[in-house]
């Protein structure tokens, strides 16, 4: 795996053990921040932005924000094994000042402190067997006016049949293989 573009282009990145995580395909990481930067649907600048990576792995998506020029990421995952390789794929890019990484079970994070960032862009990547998505989507959703302006987007399994649209305001829908990602935002 590697950076696609920015800053860090090209420089590759360690990968935890395949069973522990599923790191976004280049193809499918390139064509969403290909989305994500030009497509008139979307309308986001990744400049200078707050981002949080929930269920962050070894931080591909976190730090392909971070060398295309997001001020900050915010990286939470539970795994010790993801998060001792995402520590090392940070200090190997000398990422340290913009990187907060939080070792713990999402559900167990306070988001009210952290979202005191004024976060721009969450990225939501669970693992595709995940079956707590109301509980991930009733946690964020009371924070919906920390996040009214905020983008999702999420990473999931085409099999998955969750009602997506009860907790958001879906703008977008790619499909790529067994993967689909969508852009959106919270509902209200």
């Amino acid at each position: 795996m590697r950076v696609i573009s920015g800053k860090f282009k090209k420089k590759k990145l360690l990968l935890p053990n395949s069973e522990i995580t599923r790191p976004l395909r280049d193809y499918v990481k390139e064509s969403l921040f290909n989305l994500l930067t030009h497509s008139k649907l979307i309308n986001f600048e990744l400049n200078n932005s707050v981002v949080l990576d929930i269920f962050s792995g070894a931080g591909s998506f976190g730090i392909e924000c971070l060398s295309r020029g997001a001020q900050k990421v915010i990286f939470i995952e539970q795994n010790k094994n993801s998060i001792d390789i995402l520590n090392k794929n940070i200090k190997n890019l000398s990422l340290n000042e913009q990187s907060n990484i939080i070792c713990s079970d999402f559900f167990k994070v306070d988001l009210k402190t952290l979202l005191e960032e004024n976060i721009k862009l969450v990225f939501l990547d669970p693992p595709f067997q995940a079956e707590f998505l109301n509980e991930l989507f009733d946690k964020l959703k009371k924070f919906q006016k920390k996040l009214s302006n905020a983008l999702i987007v999420m990473h999931y399994e085409k099999n998955n049949k969750f009602n997506f649209d009860v907790y958001l305001n879906i703008i977008l829908k790619k499909e790529y293989g067994r993967s689909v990602i969508i852009f959106a935002t919270i509902k209200n």
